[in-house]
């Protein structure tokens, strides 16, 4: 089982991406608790009103839960799961939405929390989630008799379970709206840095493909993909360092923009 989530504020995009019914082959309400709202849409706009009374900007809080192909869960099994996240990301009581997709067989569900406490006025702080998801889903598979997955972060994790790194949320958000897929981005840039001898060859197969190296406000090498969104090049090689980059086109300087 995978869990992942993080805070969020980009309520008309979520509202769209949580709805998209042509991305799915179903897309089923499941609940919606503490709120007067009755879609989705209506549902994310009252979480945001409510929030208007605080200081917070990342004011809900966003996460899924997906079980392997394989595994099948039950009404009380998803009831129990999404129980099991809320109360150990320390949002137990908040107003909650959760809509369930099934894309090629697959089911998989997304849970939406008002981060705000509407007792204080006050956001919940969201420290150390990450780690929190790996433990929910540890336990909720030894509850389901689930296979069991690898922690690498925790008192529980396994050496070398670290998986290569993730594109962020965010990253692959944006990936549906420009049409490029950061995992396959990632596999063909990383290609490309393995069939170049230098910082300058690798620059060239770049432009080759649509690609265009530059500079970063922060990160010293930064690629711009053909929609013109702005990526971290050591993000999209599989394996390597910023350092390792640097060294790599070392006595070379990409423009800026």
């Amino acid at each position: 089982m995978i869990i992942n989530g993080g805070s969020r504020s980009n309520g008309p995009f979520f509202a769209r991406h949580l709805t998209n019914g042509e991305e799915n082959e179903r897309v089923t309400l499941c609940e919606i608790r503490s709120l007067a709202a009755e879609s989705v849409e209506h549902a994310l706009k009252e979480m945001e009103a409510i929030a208007l009374g605080t200081q917070c900007t990342n004011y809900f809080y966003h996460a899924t839960i997906n079980p392997l192909s394989t595994e099948i869960l039950a009404a009380a099994q998803w009831s129990r799961a999404v129980d099991a996240l809320e109360a150990n990301l320390g949002l137990t009581g908040h107003a909650r939405f959760v809509v369930e997709h099934e894309k090629k067989g697959r089911t998989h569900r997304h849970i939406v929390w008002l981060r705000i406490d509407v007792s204080k006025m006050r956001a919940v702080k969201m420290t150390d989630d990450y780690e929190k998801h790996q433990a929910t889903a540890r336990e909720l598979e030894r509850e389901f008799g689930l296979k069991r997955g690898r922690s690498v972060l925790g008192p529980a994790k396994v050496k070398g379970a670290r998986p290569a790194r993730r594109p962020k949320s965010w990253e692959t958000f944006r990936g549906h709206k420009s049409g490029i897929d950061p995992w396959a981005m990632k596999k063909a840039i990383t290609g490309l840095y393995q069939a170049s001898t230098s910082g300058r060859e690798f620059s060239a197969l770049l432009a080759e493909h649509g690609y265009r190296l530059t500079k970063g406000d922060r990160a010293g090498f930064c690629i711009v993909d053909q929609a013109g969104e702005l990526h971290s090049l050591a993000r999209r090689i599989e394996g390597i360092s910023a350092e390792s980059l640097r060294a790599f086109f070392k006595g070379m300087e990409p423009a800026c923009d």
